[in-house]
């Protein structure tokens, strides 16, 4: 029997009054889910007194949570269709059939796919006074080819600080993910962070997106932390 929004509000209060991580998981985004993010940021957000970041983290949120989704949505399409991802061939073939076939109607489809198969996008927040840890993951390797357009892309968002001005630049060979990984690290900039707190880590069985978002100056990166040990 599924839970009532208020019901599903009561159990949020009582995970951040108990604890400084929560993590909700998911094989699609819809409406609900969104809801459900936006109520969570929200409830973070005023613990710190940091209403101010809401609309941002957010956008950010929903972004790397509909990338991830998308990305473990078309390695089942590609799967479905006997084209190996790691193939350029195959990738530039699937990639146009997959846009060709994108709609509401294939994330239904795909998202029961992905939960019978196992297969998900998880959302890490860890909180404290000092800062905000967001982790995206999807646990679907990246292919090469899209990794390669991933580093390339964030590297070229850095020279940017207005979307419209980034997008009349790349129109021509931009893709949505493109845009988006722009979109957040202008929307980081517009707030003062600095946009390599966004970071992508890719392995064998998962790819993650972490952004990390400073209260304030006593705020260690989780890459700076890491170093100091």
């Amino acid at each position: 029997m599924s839970r009532s929004f208020f019901e599903l509000e009561q159990n949020i209060k009582l995970i951040l009054n108990q604890s400084q991580e929560l993590t909700l998981q998911s094989s699609k985004v819809n409406e609900k889910v969104e809801k459900y993010i936006l109520q969570i940021l929200t409830m973070i957000l005023d613990k710190y007194s940091r209403a101010d970041l809401v609309e941002m983290l957010y956008t950010i949120t929903k972004e790397l949570a509909i990338n991830g989704v998308k990305a473990n949505q078309k390695r089942l399409f590609f799967d479905d269709r006997g084209l190996d991802i790691r193939n350029d061939t195959d990738y530039q073939k699937g990639m146009e059939q997959f846009r060709q076939s994108l709609n509401e109607s294939m994330n239904e489809t795909y998202g029961i796919k992905s939960r019978q198969k196992g297969i998900y996008v998880k959302i890490f927040i860890g909180h404290q006074p000092n800062g905000l840890c967001l982790e995206v993951e999807n646990n679907t390797a990246i292919a090469p080819t899209e990794e390669r357009r991933l580093r390339e892309k964030m590297k070229k968002s850095m020279g940017y600080n207005d979307i419209a001005e980034f997008y009349m630049d790349n129109m021509d060979n931009t893709e949505g993910a493109g845009l988006g990984i722009a979109l957040i690290m202008i929307l980081m900039k517009s707030q003062g962070i600095d946009p390599s707190l966004f970071r992508i880590v890719t392995g064998n069985d998962r790819t993650v997106a972490r952004v990390e978002i400073p209260f304030n100056d006593s705020y260690v990166s989780k890459r700076a932390r890491a170093a100091a040990v």
